[in-house]
Formats: structure tokens, C-alpha cells, sequence
């Protein structure tokens, strides 16, 4: 191989690349679970030795999410996790909702038993960090949660549209542990939502969502409005 091909084969990363997809995948999970915040910004050091990546890799991971819109790269400064203010936070909600109806008819409609069965187990999973306390655990839970959800649509392109807004509001995820009642109350609506989904029932499954995401919208509102007090307050 002459040195202009090694050069490329060095740096170039082929696109629909299984092991970069993979990596993209894992930049977003960490997003979602909070590890980087918005307005957090990255480096690609950072990034290569917290997932063993190289740089070619990165960058071209760094790139579809910047194409997601969850990261923003800013000539000569690199790039950061796209912040939130309340404007799109009511965008996303909107769009997250007419998904989440779709992906609950679907799962309702053609969901197997195993993939009702794991999303019931990411329930009570997700309810026993709920009683922890513990936000790392609360986030990574409530992530897993909505991928056994979305398994059960069996329909990737709206997993990944669902896995793209979520990674926008994930940070958020552990808000509920704040607010009285909310764990029990956010527990019994997966729980409603999943009954309905046994029972092969569209139309009450995608009630049980909107009324999830109406709750949810309220409180993941009061957060945002607490975590940019938080980034506007000196250090």
C-alpha cells in the first residue's frame, strides 16, 4: 500500500461503519444519561480515551451528532452538547409525543410477549432506582426503560427519531425523584401503559403515553428552569 492509501486507510472511516455507528451510539447513550449536559463542551481527547476510540472514529461520530443536533462544533473551539431553553423544550415535547402515540399502537399491535415481559422487568427496574435515589442509576434505568419500548414498536426509523429526542431531554430524567409522588405516580403510568399493551389495546396505550408525557412535560420544565439558574449562577 503506497503512503497516500495508508494515509487515507488511516483516517478515513467507511460510512455505515458498524464499529462507528456503535460509537456514535454510545456518545448519544451518554448524553442521554447525563454524563455530558448541555452547553458542556468536549474534547476530542477526552472523548478518545473515555471510549477507546480513535480520532478518525470520533470525528465521525462527533459529526452525526452534530447532523442529530444534539452537539454543536464551533470553528476552533470543538464541540459541545447543544443546550436547551424553553422554546425548544415545548418543540420537543410536541414532536416526542406524536412518536411515542405511534410507538405505543405499534407495540400494542404487533409487540411479542418476550418484548411486553422485558418491558415490564425495565419497569420495575427503573422503579427500584426511583427508591434509590440514585441519578446515575435513575437516568441509565429510565434510558432502558424506553429502549425496551421502543423494541416492542418494532419499527427502527421511529426508535431512532424517539432515541434522538430523548437524547435532548435526558438530562432531565432524574427530576422526577424531586417532586412528591411523582416516582410512584411515574411508575404507575408505565405501568397503565403496559397493561393496555398486554390487553392489544392502540387506543388506551397511546392514552397512557400522553398522559405519561403531559405529566412529565411539567416537571421536566420546573428542571430546566432549575438547571439554567444553576449555569447562569457564578462559580
Amino acid at each position: 500500500m503506497d503512503r497516500k492509501n495508508a494515509a487515507l486507510s488511516e483516517t478515513a472511516v467507511p460510512a455505515g461503519d458498524p464499529a462507528r455507528q456503535q460509537l456514535a451510539d454510545r456518545l448519544r447513550d451518554a448524553i442521554t444519561e447525563g454524563v455530558y449536559l448541555p452547553g458542556d463542551k468536549l474534547t476530542e481527547r477526552e472523548l478518545c480515551e473515555r471510549f477507546s476510540a480513535s480520532r478518525p472514529s470520533m470525528r465521525e461520530a462527533i459529526r452525526q451528532l452534530d447532523g442529530e443536533g444534539l452537539l454543536e462544533v464551533a470553528p476552533h473551539r470543538g464541540p459541545a452538547v447543544r443546550a436547551i431553553d424553553e422554546a425548544q423544550f415545548h418543540e420537543l415535547h410536541e414532536v416526542r409525543v406524536a412518536l411515542q402515540k405511534l410507538a405505543a399502537a405499534c407495540f400494542a399491535v404487533r409487540g411479542t410477549p418476550e418484548q411486553m415481559d422485558a418491558f415490564g422487568l425495565r419497569i420495575d427496574e427503573f422503579e427500584q432506582a426511583l427508591v434509590s435515589r440514585d441519578v446515575p442509576r435513575i437516568r441509565a434505568t429510565k434510558h432502558q426503560l424506553f429502549e425496551a419500548f421502543v423494541d416492542g414498536a418494532r419499527n427502527e426509523p421511529l426508535a431512532a427519531f424517539i432515541r434522538k429526542i430523548n437524547a435532548r431531554l435526558g438530562f432531565l430524567w432524574a427530576s422526577s425523584m424531586n417532586h412528591p409522588n411523582r416516582p410512584a405516580e411515574s411508575v404507575d403510568e408505565f405501568h397503565r401503559l403496559l397493561d393496555a399493551i398486554r390487553e392489544r389495546d392502540p387506543e388506551a396505550a397511546q392514552a397512557a403515553i400522553v398522559l405519561q408525557n403531559q405529566r412529565a412535560r411539567a416537571v421536566g420544565l420546573h428542571a430546566l428552569e432549575l438547571f439554567q439558574k444553576r449555569r447562569r449562577a457564578p462559580s
